[in-house]
């Protein structure tokens, strides 16, 4: 039986941090037949391989421009985006103008999707789009405060490389996202064959509590 891919939706908005998604979708990807088989991988691994489809979403169908590398391609807008299992917000700058239509597009998915995924101040994009409040959440630690101030609904947590709160998982800075991103593949997939794209990208995840940044916090302080 041919198993049903997995429908993978990525905003792109304007000077988002590209590694917030680079390196999360990277470790996706290797989950999945067309990359195990394009690296020759052991076919124990192979028949455990998990088929996606990646969407990548914006307003129109213009390049963005993340906050470095090349210009990213949407290959959707939130008006054609097909149904997703899993919507992922890396961080964008925190003056970022959120339209109606993207509130409207989030506050949509999340009704729909299975997981709701965000990385460093994607968490921001879900608050101000009213989809977290009451929820726990994580964003980067360098705009707690900020997050505090702003978005009082949320239960901003305060240690911790990521959160999860039902559907919601959430992260703090860059690195912490693909941390997340592991603990989250190890929670529903093979764990072995997790285990062995780790060892492929010479990535050792840290655990959920094994936060290292806390002091930002009371560096916010002073």
């Amino acid at each position: 039986m041919t198993a049903i891919p997995l429908q993978v939706g990525i905003i792109l908005l304007k000077s988002y941090q590209l590694l917030d998604a680079a390196g999360s979708i990277d470790s996706l990807t290797m989950l999945t037949p067309k990359y195990l088989q394009a690296i020759a991988a052991p076919s124990s691994y192979v028949s455990k391989a998990i088929p996606m489809n990646f969407h990548y979403i914006s307003d129109s169908l213009e390049p963005v421009a993340p906050a470095s590398g090349p210009l990213q391609l949407p290959t959707c807008t939130y008006a054609t985006c097909p149904p997703l299992n899993l919507l992922f917000l890396p961080g964008v700058p925190l003056d970022t103008q959120f339209t109606q239509e993207l509130v409207e597009f989030i506050q949509k998915c999340v009704q729909e999707v299975d997981i709701v995924m965000s990385v460093c101040t994607g968490s921001i994009v879900l608050a101000a789009a009213g989809v977290l409040n009451g929820k726990k959440a994580s964003t980067n630690k360098s705009v707690q405060k900020f997050a505090v101030q702003n978005f009082s609904q949320v239960h901003w947590t305060e240690k911790g490389r990521w959160t999860v709160d039902g559907k919601f998982w959430t992260s703090s800075g860059i690195t912490a996202g693909m941390d997340m991103m592991a603990a989250f593949l190890m929670s529903r997939y093979d764990k072995e064959l997790v285990k062995w794209t780790h060892k492929i990208a010479e990535f050792v995840p840290r655990q959920q509590d094994d936060d290292p940044f806390t002091w930002i916090l009371e560096e916010n302080e002073q």
